[in-house]
């Protein structure tokens, strides 16, 4: 399967690695020989232990939200391992609240993270790649996001998140256009809504949501976290080599749901 995958040995960067999508994909990377370095808030020591559990090479306490800590922390990496293969952008925080609710140090607070983040992550990474030497199949790296359904389709109650989404899609548009011609691919997962991650902290919080969000699925479940792994994966691989530029939706159907 690793030889399938091409994932043997990949140096791959993932930002939020400890949480529930970023662990079930460090996890399923990891087991197919990838080189996993974990981006996360916890403390060192908490750090380690997670990234250890999850099969990781190591960790990192890196504020995907501080352009300084993302330029270092993708240094370190190149500096220990000599090139970076993949790095996935997957922090984010999620605050509830419409336009009437979110003062505009509001928005600076999920866009620090959820879009300028990003950008500044894929800048640091794009600087390695395009002067890397290309693997046996041509590519020189691929930079990957955790999007989301409602990035395309709006869910009310969370008018930053949604709308900083939205940007990150027409960012990874952006960047594959920008880099086809050098070997790089950008592309993104779109998750649904999980029973786990930021999903499942709001139906917590709001217990009559989960009814709410199921209605919302064709398919009539919530997702999973290694599902949305299973699509990382994916993008990881070389199966993916002819795409980019896309956002590969794994929502059971959600943008297929009607809204009055």
């Amino acid at each position: 399967m690793q030889n399938t995958h091409g994932l043997k040995d990949k140096v791959i960067i993932i930002t939020g690695g400890c949480g529930d999508i970023g662990g079930a994909t460090t996890r399923e990377l990891a087991a197919l020989g990838a080189q996993v370095f974990v981006f996360d808030l916890l403390d060192e020591g908490a750090g380690k232990s997670r990234v250890q559990q999850l099969g990781a090479v190591d960790y990192l306490c890196v504020d995907q939200g501080d352009v300084r800590q993302v330029q270092h922390g993708v240094a370190q990496v190149v500096e220990r391992f000599g090139r970076l293969d993949v790095v996935i952008g997957n922090a984010a925080v999620g605050p509830p609240g419409g336009l009437l609710d979110r003062t505009a140090q509001d928005w600076e607070n999920t866009l620090r993270v959820n879009l300028i983040g990003c950008v500044m992550l894929a800048q640091a990474a794009a600087k390695q790649m395009v002067d890397q030497t290309p693997d046996p199949d041509g590519i020189r790296g691929k930079i990957l996001f955790t999007s989301s359904w409602v990035g395309s389709h709006p869910f009310p109650g969370a008018i930053d998140y949604c709308a900083g989404k939205a940007a990150l899609d027409h960012l990874v548009r952006l960047i594959a256009q920008e880099f086809a011609d050098q070997g790089i691919r950008s592309n993104a997962v779109a998750p649904g809504i999980l029973d786990a991650g930021l999903s499942r902290v709001a139906m917590e919080q709001d217990p009559p949501l989960r009814y709410t969000m199921l209605a919302s699925i064709p398919l009539g479940e919530l997702g999973t976290a290694d599902q949305v792994a299973d699509a990382f994966v994916f993008l990881c691989s070389r199966q993916s080599n002819y795409m980019t530029g896309q956002i590969m939706f794994v929502d059971g159907g959600c943008a297929l749901t009607k809204r009055e």
